[in-house]
């Protein structure tokens, strides 16, 4: 078990496993986005969000800011 300062960290594998259960739902946000809006980068995108995290995240909602919610 982890230990941080002599404490041991059972929360460490449940909190872990959050944090890539979220990156993987945005992930698959952005890609379902992306496709639906006929972006040909679509599967980039999610797979640069998987990788790199929030950079993407950010770049993705700042470039479709203006493009509204798709139908």
């Amino acid at each position: 078990m982890p230990l941080l300062s002599g404490v041991p960290l059972p929360w460490s594998l449940p909190l872990t496993l959050v944090i890539y259960g979220v990156v993987v739902a945005a992930a698959a946000w952005i890609y379902r986005d992306a496709r639906a809006r006929g972006n040909r980068y679509a599967i980039a995108w999610g797979v640069a969000t998987l990788v790199f995290t929030i950079v993407p995240v950010l770049a993705y909602m700042y470039l479709h800011r203006d493009a509204g919610p798709t139908r």
